[in-house]
C-alpha cells in the first residue's frame, strides 16, 4: 500500500512488513526504511528507525493502518488456529 511518498509493504529480505519512504534524485527513484514491524506472541509491534517516522505525518497515518491492518490478521490467524 502506498500513500503519496510512504509505502507499507512486505519485505522478502528481512522477512518483516516495513515502512519506506521514497525519494526522486533526478530520474532515478529510491527509498529508506522508517519503521519495521516486529511479530510478537500478542500481535505486531512497531519499530520506529531513528526521527524519520516522526519527520513525516503520511508516515504516522500509514503507521496506524498499518499496524491496526497487521494485528487484526493476527487475530484472525490466531482464531483460525484455535479452531482447528
Amino acid at each position: 500500500m502506498r500513500f503519496r511518498d510512504i509505502e507499507f509493504r512486505w519485505c522478502s529480505f528481512d522477512k518483516k512488513y516495513e515502512i519506506v519512504k521514497w525519494y526522486k534524485d533526478g530520474g532515478k527513484e529510491y527509498c529508506c526504511v522508517v519503521a519495521l514491524f516486529d511479530e510478537t506472541k500478542e500481535g505486531y509491534d512497531m519499530r520506529t528507525i531513528g526521527s524519520r517516522f516522526f519527520e513525516d505525518k503520511d508516515a504516522f497515518i500509514v503507521g496506524k493502518h498499518a499496524i491496526q491492518f497487521l494485528n487484526a490478521m493476527f487475530y484472525e490467524l490466531e482464531r483460525e488456529k484455535e479452531l482447528e
